[in-house]
């Protein structure tokens, strides 16, 4: 930030014919730090930060409409009520659901997340050739294809139903509702472990299957 002139409060438009151009997160802050006083001489950090955040903050609640988050632009026709109830209702700890809300809120860095703010110049997967998205590296990327399949027979044995009806969406979307209840918590439970043991610990389609049996 140093480097670029970007430690204290820029002209607007800043920087417009710059290198930053191609870095879309801090093009932003530096054109917002355009409205935001420069830290006195003797004013702490934690009260310059403060007067930064409410100055975004304003500037944010001045907009005439509100602002949808980016996931529900991605997929508006999702219902989000039921996908976030579902994941406050699992029954499982809250790292695991804090591991899941990156996972439904695509802010994992996978080469398609990069690629769209700018810090790679394509989505593609490396070793497969397709987007690399974050249902991609759940359900289709090596272990994952072959966990997925595992964890989609069982919650089709647990619906009574066969495994074609069981989305992939699922994994990152899960605006799913069943009844009794219990059929519907064990469903949620299966899903966040997968999601959780495929993020952070990346154990192989075998260990995986030990952990559900």
């Amino acid at each position: 930030m140093g480097s670029w002139g970007l430690a204290e409060r820029q002209q607007n438009p800043p920087n417009a014919n710059r290198t930053l151009k191609h870095f879309v997160y801090l093009y932003t802050y530096a054109a917002d730090m355009a409205y935001i006083m420069s830290p006195e001489q003797k004013e702490w950090l934690r009260a310059f930060r403060k007067h930064t955040y409410n100055t975004l903050r304003t500037m944010a609640l001045a907009t005439k409409e509100i602002r949808d988050m980016r996931v529900v632009k991605l997929h508006p026709y999702t219902h989000w009520t039921r996908v976030l109830h579902n994941l406050h209702v699992a029954c499982v700890s809250e790292e695991l659901k804090a591991v899941w809300y990156t996972a439904i809120h695509d802010i994992i860095p996978t080469h398609d997340r990069l690629a769209k703010i700018r810090l790679r110049t394509s989505n593609i997967c490396n070793l497969c050739g397709r987007a690399d998205t974050i249902q991609h590296s759940f359900t289709e990327f090596t272990d994952g294809a072959a966990i997925w399949k595992g964890t989609r027979s069982q919650i089709a044995t647990i619906l009574c139903t066969d495994p074609a009806n069981v989305r992939p969406e699922w994994t990152v979307r899960p605006c799913f509702q069943f009844l009794p209840p219990q059929r519907h918590g064990a469903v949620l439970w299966i899903l966040a472990h997968m999601i959780y043991y495929r993020l952070q610990r990346r154990v192989t389609s075998d260990d995986y299957a030990d952990f559900l049996q």
